[in-house]
């Protein structure tokens, strides 16, 4: 039978923004990606009987929503946030904040890709195309996420 829960296996990625910084990121679940859609768009709607009108607002919140990515996502790391060797610890927020733009911008681009459907990833067989007895078609190597080990 095919495995249908994501992998707990974490993948190495070397940071091109940080050099010699790296972070070890992990899926998030179906149930994590619910939540983090809930986070993504907050709506409110508000009706006043007396005047027949109603109002709608939508608000993104793209700070918790990276915020959770990172706290969800990054299982290990050696970024440090100060000259004395503390490493950030990305399930606090304000850490989160005080991180560079560019590696920030680079991390999270890193938990979009493995969040990419169409990518191979290693929980499970290549997905069906057709029929589930159709292999699917080989990709380039280019679009495909590598496992990096340590060393």
């Amino acid at each position: 039978m095919p495995r249908a829960t994501v992998s707990t296996v974490p993948e190495k990625f070397d940071l091109k923004s940080c050099p010699g910084g790296w972070v070890k990121l992990r899926r998030m679940s179906y149930g994590e990606r619910l939540h983090r859609q809930d986070i993504a768009m907050t709506m409110s709607m508000q009706a006043d009987q007396r005047t027949k009108q109603s109002s709608m607002q939508v608000k993104q919140a793209q700070t918790a929503v990276a915020s959770f990515e990172m706290a969800s996502c990054v299982v290990e790391h050696n970024l440090e946030k100060d000259d004395q060797g503390t490493l950030l610890n990305f399930k606090v927020a304000s850490d989160v904040d005080q991180l560079d733009g560019m590696i920030g911008d680079e991390i999270a681009q890193l938990i979009e890709d493995m969040h990419n459907w169409e990518n191979q990833l290693p929980n499970s067989e290549p997905r069906s195309t057709a029929s589930s007895s159709t292999p699917a078609p080989a990709r380039p190597a280019a679009d495909r996420l590598t496992l990096k080990t340590d060393g």
